[in-house]
Formats: C-alpha cells, structure tokens, sequence
C-alpha cells in the first residue's frame, strides 16, 4: 500500500515512536487532519499502514458506531487523544487498544467512549510499499549512520588535538595536580577495535526491540527535513539525498586553511591507525582561527596544571 504525496510529506519529518499494544512493540508514525489520517506501524520485520480520507472514515463509522452521530473531525480527534499520547509512553492502552494480525494485515482496535456512548475503531492496516519503506526507513537510517560516523571521525580528531595540546602544556614543565585526571593518548585504532568487540555484542539483545532514544529521534527528524528542502543544482550530483561531506575531505579543507596560519608546535609526531602523522598536521586539522598560541608560563599556569 502506497501513501499520498501530500500525507507522505506531512508523515517524513516526524519521528518514529514506540507504540506497546500487549506484548507486542511496534515503531510508529501517525498524522491526523480534519478529514483524513495515515498510521504507519513496523515490528522491524514488517511495515504496515493505512491512509484514510473522509469516505472511508464516514463509512466505517457507520458500521462500527450505529448509535453515535457526530462531525468527522470529532472522531479524528478523539482518536488522535487516544493514540498520540501512548507514543513514546510506557504505557500499552490496556482495554482501549489491540491488534489483530494475518500474513498481509495488521488491524488495530479501539475501544473507547464519546460522549457518553460506546466508542469504536478499526485501523485496517496492509503492507507497505517498498517506496515508502525505503523513504521512511531505510533512507533516513543510511543518512543518519553517515552523520554518525562524520560525527564520530569529528570527536576523534579533536581527542588528537587535546593530546597534542596536554604535551605542549607538559614541556613547558606543567604537571597534573589531581593524579585521577590523568589520561592516556588515545589511539583511534585501538578504540574502535575494542568498540567493536566489547559495545557490539551487548547490543544484541536490543536488536528486535523497536524504539530511538531521543538523541536518534532528533537525529531523524533532522535528516528528514533536510532531505524535504529544496535541492540546488550542486547537491542533486549527490550518490544519496542529504549526504553529508565525508570526514576526509572536511580534514584536507581544514589543512588548507590552515596552512597559513603560524601556529608553533613541537616536532614530535603522534600515532593515528598505525601511520606517523606529524603533530602539525593534527593541529592544523582541528584548530580554529587564531592569531598566536603563546605558551603559558610554569608560575602563572592555573586549574589543573602548576
């Protein structure tokens, strides 16, 4: 089942939630209008949903509440107050919600009360199209795991930098004042091997467990709306919407702009993934603008240095 261009663009930008029906969590994504709604729902095996307008809306309310005359946009409110705030919740709607699966739908049950009389609806939801899976999920995930590893290349070359900085500061004859401060140098290499044989496997357990925290729900609304945006000629020669520039090229960018600067540094050489890097080169990478970097005087240093 495929969905509108207008309620597609309406759905994009908004995260995706969990939703506790039972025993069963489902990621989901709903939007209510006057006259119509669309529901996505996935168990991250399947993704089903449901876009209905005013007929269809104004016929099954007909044949679910017999006794309840009422303007559709007060059923679609009722039901936007029932839903959205289970969203994100802890809560699973007990005695208001449940599901009924078959190999291709997936139906959602409401039962509830408006004013004063029996309340009841059914979300008629079929497998989605492969369109709007892929623009739903599978886009925005491989953008955010691009910004992600952007991100992760960013905070390493800074951590560099900060090292370079404390061996600066130690040959100028500072020392440590709180011994549990101290640190080693990092080495990238040696990090992302132990991520990937420590974190990884912990986080199994979580894998058919749908939910974002809220750091990836931003994250995803970010990307979503950036994908929405009018492109420029320059972005459409892009291999993925709302690509992000790779950390390689942000680095060589940053080095040529900072070739000019005189920016004093010892000669010594730092170790990044087993290559001999100049300790010129890092700084050149991650300094911002400055005029001079002076060395600070062993009597006057303060904080964590004397």
């Amino acid at each position: 089942m495929a969905v509108s261009t207008d309620m597609d663009a309406r759905l994009l930008p908004l995260p995706w939630k969990s939703l506790q029906i039972a025993e069963c969590t489902y990621l989901c994504k709903v939007h209510f209008t006057d006259s119509a709604y669309c529901l996505l729902l996935s168990d991250l095996s399947r993704v089903w949903c449901e876009e209905a307008g005013a007929e269809v809306i104004l016929e099954r309310s007909k044949e679910l509440n017999k006794r309840l005359k009422a303007p559709i946009s007060s059923f679609l409110s009722h039901l936007s107050r029932l839903l959205l705030p289970l969203l994100g919740s802890a809560e699973d709607g007990h005695g208001r919600f449940s599901c009924q699966r078959t190999e291709n739908t997936l139906m959602l049950l409401v039962k509830s009360q408006l004013s004063g009389l029996p309340f009841y609806w059914e979300f008629h939801c079929k497998e989605a199209s492969v369109t709007t899976v892929c623009r739903h999920l599978v886009q925005p995930l491989v953008c955010m795991t691009k910004a992600l590893d952007y991100q992760s290349q960013e905070l390493c070359t800074l951590l560099l930098q900060k090292d370079a900085e404390i061996q600066e500061y130690q040959e100028s004859g500072a020392v440590l004042t709180r011994g549990r401060l101290k640190t080693e140098s990092f080495d990238e290499g040696s990090f992302q091997e132990s991520f990937l044989a420590e974190k990884i496997p912990g986080l199994r357990s979580s894998w058919n467990s749908p939910g974002f925290t809220d750091r990836l729900q931003r994250l995803y609304s970010t990307v979503t709306a950036a994908e929405m945006e009018p492109k420029s000629e320059a972005e459409d020669v892009n291999e993925y919407p709302g690509s992000l520039p790779e950390p390689a090229q942000c680095a060589e960018e940053r080095e040529h702009n900072m070739a000019a600067e005189d920016i004093p540094v010892p000669k010594e050489s730092v170790k990044v993934e087993n290559h001999q890097v100049p300790l010129a080169d890092v700084l050149s990478l991650t300094q911002h603008s400055q005029s001079t970097v002076s060395k600070p005087k062993k009597k006057k240093a303060k904080g964590l240095f004397k």
